[in-house]
C-alpha cells in the first residue's frame, strides 16, 4: 500500500549559503578533480562520456572564475556531446546571460530543466515566460508550471507575491496556489483562498498542493476533515514526515520507507529526531546527507518494532547517484549506511583524536560485516603504507578515498583519485569526491527542498547578488 503522494553578476561569485567561504584548499581539489573529469571524458567511449561531465563542469564554473562567455563555451560543448543534465546547464548559462529569450528549448520542456527556469526567472523574465506557457495548451504547460515551485522555494514572499500576480494575469491560477501554499507567511494560503471564486477548482488545487507547505515548514493545507481521529493523526504525522524530507540535504529515504512499509509511528519518531538535529544546527542543510541518514537510521532502529525487517527493507531501496561508489556499482540505503558507520568509527582514528584502530561497530549489517577487516586495514594503511598501488584494486580504492575525505586531507585524496584506474572509475570516482568537496567549501550545489523536490537531480545555480 501507498502512504504517500508523489511528491546579472559575477560567474564566479558563490551561491548564498551559510557557509560561503572558500577555502583554498578545498577549492583547488574540487578545480583538480573537475579538470580531470572534464579532460578524461574525452577519452571515453561515447556512449560511457555521455554519462559524466556536466556536474563537473558547472563546479569548473563556479570554483574556476570563468567568465560567462567561458561557461557558455563549456557548457555548450557538453550539450552538443549529449552529456546528461547538460542541456540543463547550458540553458542557465544562457539565461543567466541573455534571459528567455536565449534559451533554445521550449516552454514545454522547462519541466525538465529546472536549473534552466530557475535562471529565467532569476533573470526577472517572468512575464515573459508565463505569457509562453499560458499560450499552451493546459495538458502542456503543467509539468514546467509544478517545478516552478520548487525552482524558487527559496525566494522572499515579496517575490512568489508578485510573480503569483504575473500568473494571475495569464490565467496561471495552479501555480498561483503553489506559490501561495509555499509563502512564510502562515496567514498566505488563507488569504489566497478567501479571494479565491471557485470553490470545486480551490478544493483541486489543495488536494495538488497540500504537501507544499512543508518546503517552508508549515502544516499540510486544511483538506476534507477525515472521521477518524486515528486517521487525521496519520496525516499529520505524514507532513511532519515531509517537512523532515524537505529540510534534509541532499536525500531522503524516510519517505521511501514509509511508502514501502506503511511503519507511520517508527517514521515519525526518526523524522523528530532528525528534524531536531536539523534545529540546533548539528546538521548543515546544506551539508551532507552522512549525519542526517546515520541520525535518521539509528533512530528509526531504535523505534521499530522489527530491526531486522527494517534493514531488510532498505537493503531492497536501491540509492542512485554519484556518492558512494561500490566495486560493483550496485548500491541500496542499507550499503550506503553500511559505508556511513565503518566511516563514522574510523574518523577519531583517522584524525588522530584516537590512536587505536576501534572494534567492528554493532550496527554494521551481516552483509558489510566481512568487509570490515579490509576498512580496518585501510584506515591503518592510510597512515604506514604507499597508497598508490591500492589505487589499482577497484574494492580497496574506493574504501581509501571515503578514508581519505573523512580524515579532511583534501590535497592527497585529488591525488590517490587521480591514480585510480580505470579511467571510468576514476572519473566516477572524481565526480563523487567534487561534489562532496563542494558541499563543504561554497555549497554551489545546495538548493532548498533538495531531498524531497530533487532526490538527486542536480540544479545549477546562477543567482544575481541578494
Amino acid at each position: 500500500m501507498r502512504f504517500l503522494p508523489v511528491l546579472a553578476a559575477s560567474l564566479a561569485l558563490l551561491v548564498t549559503s551559510a557557509r560561503a567561504e572558500t577555502p583554498k584548499a578545498c577549492a583547488t581539489a574540487i578545480l583538480t578533480l573537475a579538470d580531470a573529469v572534464l579532460a578524461g571524458r574525452e577519452k571515453l567511449p561515447k556512449l560511457k562520456a555521455r554519462g559524466i561531465g556536466a556536474e563537473a563542469g558547472y563546479l569548473k564554473i563556479r570554483y574556476g572564475g570563468l567568465s560567462p562567455d567561458e561557461a557558455a563555451t563549456l557548457a555548450h560543448g557538453l550539450r552538443d556531446a549529449g552529456v546528461r543534465e547538460a542541456l540543463d546547464l547550458a540553458g542557465a548559462v544562457d539565461a543567466w546571460r541573455g534571459g528567455f529569450a536565449a534559451v533554445t528549448v521550449t516552454p514545454a520542456e522547462l519541466g525538465g530543466q529546472i536549473s534552466t527556469l530557475r535562471a529565467i526567472l532569476q533573470h526577472g523574465d517572468a512575464e515573459a515566460l508565463l505569457a509562453a506557457l499560458a499560450a499552451l495548451p493546459p495538458e502542456k504547460r503543467i509539468s514546467t508550471l509544478q517545478r516552478i515551485v520548487p525552482a524558487v522555494v527559496d525566494w522572499p514572499d515579496e517575490k512568489k507575491i508578485a510573480l503569483s500576480a504575473i500568473a494571475r494575469k495569464h490565467d496561471l491560477a495552479y501555480l498561483e496556489a503553489g506559490l501561495a501554499a509555499t509563502l512564510r507567511d502562515p496567514d498566505g494560503w488563507a488569504d489566497f483562498a478567501a479571494s479565491f471564486r471557485d470553490p470545486t477548482k480551490l478544493m483541486d488545487f489543495v488536494q495538488a498542493w497540500s504537501w507544499a507547505p512543508a518546503l517552508v515548514g508549515h502544516p499540510v493545507l486544511p483538506r476534507y476533515p477525515l472521521k477518524a481521529a486515528d486517521m487525521e493523526a496519520a496525516r499529520r504525522a505524514i507532513h511532519t514526515i515531509t517537512i523532515t524530507a524537505a529540510r534534509e540535504p541532499e536525500r531522503d529515504f524516510l519517505m521511501t520507507y514509509l511508502n514501502q512499509t506503511g511503519d507511520i509511528p517508527a517514521t515519525e519518531k526518526a523524522a523528530q529526531v532528525l528534524l531536531a538535529a536539523v534545529d540546533t544546527g548539528e546538521i548543515h542543510q546544506d551539508g551532507l546527507l552522512d549525519p542526517a541518514w546515520l541520525t535518521a537510521y539509528r533512530a528509526l532502529r531504535a523505534a521499530s518494532a522489527d530491526p531486522a525487517a527494517m534493514d531488510g527493507t532498505l537493503a531492497t531501496i536501491p540509492f542512485y547517484g554519484r556518492h558512494y561508489l561500490t566495486a560493483n556499482g550496485e548500491r541500496t540505503v542499507r550499503d550506503v549506511i553500511d559505508r556511513l558507520v565503518a566511516i563514522k568509527a574510523l574518523t577519531p582514528y583517522l584524525t588522530g583524536k584516537q590512536t587505536a584502530l576501534p572494534a567492528m561497530p554493532a550496527d554494521l549489517s551481516a552483509a558489510f560485516q566481512p568487509a570490515w577487516p579490509v576498512w580496518s586495514e585501510m584506515a591503518g594503511a592510510l597512515k604506514t603504507a604507499p597508497l598508490t598501488p591500492l589505487a589499482k584494486d577497484s574494492e580497496k580504492a574506493s574504501i581509501v578515498a571515503e578514508l581519505l575525505f573523512a580524515a579532511g586531507d583534501t590535497a592527497r585524496l585529488a591525488d590517490f583519485v587521480l591514480a585510480v584506474e580505470p579511467p571510468e572509475a576514476q572519473l566516477a570516482m572524481a565526480t563523487d569526491f567534487a561534489m562532496r568537496l563542494d558541499r563543504g567549501c561554497g555549497s554551489a550545489m545546495y538548493h532548498p527542498g533538495e531531498a524531497m523536490m530533487l532526490s538527486g537531480q542536480p540544479i545549477y545555480r546562477f543567482d544575481p547578488v541578494q
